[in-house]
């Protein structure tokens, strides 16, 4: 790694503003003859819901001058968002993955994304199912249900991260029992599965397993290649024991799949050792961009200094206070160059 540098932070500046608190799970594709990040965002209306970034014209994906699409009041655009409080989703939309792919021969554009339908996010009463919105007139619409949900031992299917290839819709996910709460461990499974219209999925397989701790990942094509970069989450609440957490990397040659279709897993970053404090607690929600040798991994870090801590600092430095929360997420850019 040769760069690790932050674009919005909940604590730290740049702060994302457009009536936004923190953002997570950055998608970076280049669309429309610019660069655009989708990205979930926590609103000051305490929900959260997708919203996109943009570069200028031109710009090269190293350019870190990223600007929220907002509207006439400046706050930023939501993608989608449900009319109403009873949908399976109302209750937050999260980790987008864009994708271009052909359903019947014709050409469509789509937002996969986690929607929420529970008031608690965590653990076995929290509930997680995917879906998408697919860009039709001009505009983001939200299909009506969840395509893909949870079984009964473990409820729960989000982190979806999907690529068009060889006339498949490709999903991978995370089967869970739900997120991670103050003091528990991991319990993730990470899951894939194809579709012919991305709409209807096959019986998924296990992709990895709980002992490896994955809990999502970003899918990208190379030169001959095809690469994986996986993250294990973050520390969110600080536990301790807590698994060794930041990036790793998988590389295959045939149409991207199953597991059997890729290369061993070495890790790509150490988050344990020598990180910023922004990522200390590990990183999630990757997003790959490759440029020559050089390979440019958007993520989201988490630090868990108290609000306590993080205020103190702040105040002697004559800066203004962090808004209150039990952890403070940054989305930024890691660039690594091929030895």
């Amino acid at each position: 790694m040769t760069d690790a540098r932050p674009l919005f932070g909940m604590l730290d500046e740049p702060r994302p503003g457009h009536g936004l608190i923190g953002v997570s799970d950055p998608d970076v594709h280049h669309r429309d003859g610019t660069w655009s990040m989708f990205i979930g965002a926590f609103t000051t209306q305490f929900v959260v819901r997708i919203v996109e970034a943009r570069l200028p014209v031109g710009a090269s994906v190293a350019d870190d001058s990223w600007e929220f699409v907002v509207d006439r009041a400046g706050r930023a655009v939501e993608l989608g968002a449900p009319s109403g409080r009873r949908g399976w989703d109302a209750a937050g939309m999260h980790t987008p993955s864009y994708v271009r792919g052909s359903v019947d021969g014709r050409e469509v554009e789509r937002i996969y994304y986690a929607g929420r339908s529970t008031r608690k996010s965590t653990g076995p009463g929290s509930r997680y199912a995917i879906g998408y919105l697919e860009y039709r007139d001009g505009a983001w619409q939200r299909h009506s249900g969840p395509v893909l949900t949870g079984d009964a031992a473990r409820p729960s299917a989000l982190e979806p991260f999907v690529v068009h290839s060889d006339g498949l819709w490709r999903m991978w996910f995370l089967s869970a029992i739900g997120e991670v709460g103050r003091g528990e461990q991991p319990d993730y499974e990470l899951r894939y599965t194809e579709s012919v219209d991305g709409t209807s999925w096959g019986a998924p397989e296990r992709f990895a397993s709980v002992e490896e701790g994955f809990f999502d990942n970003t899918v990208f094509g190379a030169p001959g290649c095809w690469r994986m970069v996986l993250a294990r989450g973050t520390n969110l609440h600080g536990t301790t024991p807590f698994p060794s957490q930041g990036l790793w990397l998988t590389e295959g040659v045939r149409a991207p799949g199953g597991r059997g279709s890729w290369g061993p897993v070495e890790r790509l970053l150490d988050t344990d050792v020598g990180a910023a404090d922004w990522y200390g607690a590990g990183v999630c929600g990757p997003a790959a961009v490759v440029d020559g040798d050089v390979l440019h991994v958007f993520a989201t870090g988490t630090d868990v200094r108290s609000w306590w801590r993080a205020a103190a600092g702040r105040l002697r430095r004559g800066r203004r206070l962090p808004v209150f929360a039990p952890y403070f997420l940054t989305t930024g850019r890691f660039t690594f160059h091929r030895r």
